[in-house]
Order: structure tokens, then C-alpha cells, then sequence
């Protein structure tokens, strides 16, 4: 799966999880998950953390330990994670 597609299923499962009214292209790679009370990320609590990294693990058969504090930073950098880790499965 090329990296593209896959930052698209990512919002994709996002969006399907946490139940957003929003479209893929509402949500750019550089949108925080967690915001400030200046500009609000996706994520409203940790319960969010979990539920997302759950159908991930689930969508794409990779380990939960694959995520660290970075992977939640921004959508980019949790598509990041997720594709580093579905290319090192490949790997394997």
C-alpha cells in the first residue's frame, strides 16, 4: 500500500471511530489529534487514543507497540507509524 493511500484509510478509520462529521478532506496530514483551547484537535480524551489504535491494529495486523507519544502529535505522524509499521511487518 503506497504511503498516500494509506494517510487516507487512516482518516478514513478516524473518522469511522470517533464518529466525526467531517470528510477525508476536511482533515489535513498536519491536523493535531490533541489540541489547545486555541485550535482543537480530533481526539476530545485518551479514550479516543485507544479506540483509534485499536481498529488500526485491527485494519492493518500491526502491534499496538508500534505507536509511541510522537505517533499522536498529528495525523501525519500517526499515518507515519502506522506505515513504517506495516512496512517492517513486510519485512519480516
Amino acid at each position: 500500500m503506497k504511503q498516500q493511500e494509506l494517510n487516507v484509510k487512516v482518516k478514513e478509520i478516524i473518522i469511522e471511530t470517533l464518529n466525526l462529521n467531517m470528510e477525508v478532506k476536511d482533515i489535513l496530514d498536519e491536523t493535531p489529534l490533541f489540541g489547545t483551547s486555541y485550535k482543537p484537535g480530533l481526539f476530545d480524551n485518551s479514550l479516543c487514543v485507544l479506540e483509534v489504535t485499536s481498529a488500526l491494529v485491527g485494519e492493518f495486523d500491526i502491534e499496538p507497540s508500534c505507536f509511541d507519544n510522537k505517533s499522536f502529535e498529528t495525523v501525519g505522524s500517526l499515518a507515519d507509524s502506522v506505515y513504517n509499521a506495516v512496512e517492517n511487518k513486510d519485512k519480516e
